[in-house]
């Protein structure tokens, strides 16, 4: 990487908090976002809880812009909203929240050197579904957009239209890795020096009632009873105990720069992004591979020249299913070997529970808030560290962390494994 890129902008709405200042005290306090869903009607599926924002008032939430959107663009964007999916109205409100955080409302710059691209795909399936339950029913009455607003490409082309971006954009898609795969190519555009900037935005997946009942098929996703009833306890990575992950809506978006543009510009600095690295398991079903895992870690420390004892912290992708966090953690001690004793690991799932294709970008902006502190949040519902995991992974307490230097992970269903590092900017 023969130029530096740095991340200036960063905006989430997960089921903890729609900002970053109450997002980061949650995280420290432990506090779960796990309920039983209300929005969504899984009186046939065995799972019944995530978390779950299907009743976020996003045009409240709009209505916090409109000093930096400026009265005809605040009032585009209402009319906008009126027909937009909660997939892309969501996405539209972190990348605004970002851009503002950012500071770029108001300043000059060419339209065509910014980027903007979307992590995930099929991110309208709640809203997919609900136009064929429509159909079965009156083929007349389904959503007289459908055929704009359920695409994929829509959400990049609303975040675009109201930021008034006109460079690349595109959705990338791969699974839970979504985020970081996005964030990858995000840093491609800005070292070949075809952008300055990217708005990189992990978008909500809009999870339906047949996404949630074939992961319990998969035996994937928590179906015991007991964490029915405590929705609070129910995710539970690197715990004797756990029993899958759980489904939650969740955004986020990151703007990230080259280092001349944000310091030009007198921008505001959260981080540096050093590298990002992916590979594949060469198997497309849903089984971690500590093996691929550790040639990723492996690759990204010597692309980016940082020494395995420089990582103090790992922001996990740790899901609470029995294998994934095994082999993650495996994959950690074969990268480390012993330093991995004096690291520090956890695991934001335990509070967010899964967002899925947005996870690494809303991790990442978790993790950045740490490293800025000082302090790490818990893994929360850590009853009995399972033996086999011998690490520290910040069970059910904080930890006071000087990090420099922060190990992001993600891995994804098709085998896909994609990890980031991220530096604390130092002038």
């Amino acid at each position: 990487m023969n130029r530096r890129i740095v991340i200036t902008g960063m905006g989430t709405i997960n089921p903890l908090a729609d900002n970053l200042s109450e997002y980061y005290e949650r995280l420290l306090a432990g506090k779960s976002g796990i309920r039983r869903w209300s929005s969504l009607d899984l009186d046939r599926v065995e799972c019944k809880i995530g978390g779950d924002l299907g009743d976020y008032d996003c045009a409240s939430s709009l209505s916090r812009f409109e000093h930096e959107l400026g009265h005809e663009r605040y009032r585009k964007t209402k009319k906008l909203f009126r027909s937009a999916t909660f997939s892309a109205k969501t996405a539209v409100l972190s990348a605004i929240d970002a851009y503002r955080d950012a500071a770029v409302f108001g300043e000059a710059h060419d339209p065509y050197r910014t980027s903007v691209i979307v992590a995930g795909h099929n991110l309208n399936s709640n809203y997919i579904f609900r136009n064929a339950l429509q159909f079965q029913e009156e083929p007349e009455y389904i959503d007289p957009l459908s055929g704009v607003e359920a695409i994929d490409p829509n959400v990049p082309a609303l975040v675009t239209e109201v930021l008034g971006i006109e460079g690349p954009s595109f959705t990338i898609g791969g699974a839970c890795a979504s985020g970081n795969l996005a964030l990858r190519e995000a840093v491609r555009d800005i070292l070949t020096g075809e952008c300055d900037r990217s708005v990189v935005c992990g978008a909500l997946f809009d999870v339906s009632p047949p996404d949630i009942q074939a992961s319990v098929i998969l035996n994937s996703v928590v179906v015991r009873q007991e964490f029915q009833d405590n929705p609070a306890r129910a995710c539970r990575p690197f715990d004797a105990e756990r029993d899958g992950f759980v489904y939650s809506h969740g955004t986020a978006t990151l703007v990230v720069e080259s280092l001349e543009s944000a310091v030009a510009r007198g921008a505001n600095i959260h981080a540096e992004v050093l590298g990002v690295k992916a590979n594949v398991n060469a198997n497309h079903l849903p089984m971690p591979g500590a093996e691929k895992q550790t040639r990723v870690m492996r690759e990204l420390l010597a692309e980016t020249g940082i020494d395995p004892s420089d990582i103090a912290y790992a922001n996990c992708h740790a899901t609470g299913t029995a294998a994934g966090d095994l082999q993650e953690v495996k994959a950690i001690k074969d990268t480390f070997g012993d330093h991995a004793y004096r690291m520090k690991l956890n695991a934001p799932k335990s509070m967010l529970g899964h967002t899925c294709w947005a996870s690494p970008l809303v991790e990442t902006i978790a993790g950045i808030l740490q490293m800025k502190n000082g302090t790490l949040h818990p893994t929360i519902n850590v009853d009995t560290l399972d033996p086999e995991i011998d690490l520290d992974v910040c069970a059910n307490k904080t930890a006071d962390c000087d990090v420099r230097y922060m190990l992001k992970n993600s891995f994804g269903f098709g085998g896909i494994n994609c990890c980031s590092l991220i530096g604390r900017y130092d002038s």
